[in-house]
């Protein structure tokens, strides 16, 4: 069962925790303005794309339901162009308890502005969701 406001700090957790990806940044994705900025290394920028619930509770709290979370995953030019690829397959491995329905990724396309790959991964994720909250603050 996933916490509905820990959902992405969970993920994110996941990947931060893989030692594959101690030379990448990983952070949450915000709006706001483009800011062009050339990048020296990896970012993966992650945000919830959506929340689907059913109808059936499994308790009061408690939703069965889907989750996705998308990752913008930017690799500068000076790295292999397969490098996104090679991510989006380690996030999976390390969000696969997570019950993974489905993945859809967008082609990778050259931002001459940053100077990077740039690549959209969205991980849609089954599972129950309590909206219940930290009980404990």
């Amino acid at each position: 069962m996933m916490q509905a406001e820990k959902i992405l700090a969970e993920f994110l957790g996941r990947i931060l925790d893989d030692r594959f990806f101690a030379s990448v940044q990983i952070t949450r994705a915000f709006p706001g303005a483009v800011k062009p900025t050339v990048l020296k290394q990896p970012v993966i920028a992650a945000g919830i794309k959506s929340i689907d619930v059913d109808d059936s509770s499994l308790g009061s709290d408690v939703k069965s339901g889907t989750f996705s979370v998308f990752a913008d995953i930017f690799v500068p030019f000076s790295n292999d162009k397969t490098v996104p690829e090679q991510f989006v397959f380690r996030i999976c491995r390390n969000t696969a308890d997570f019950n993974i329905v489905s993945i859809s990724i967008s082609e990778i396309k050259a931002d001459t502005v940053s100077e990077c790959y740039v690549m959209r991964a969205v991980f849609k994720f089954n599972n129950e969701i309590s909206f219940r909250g930290d009980e404990n603050g």
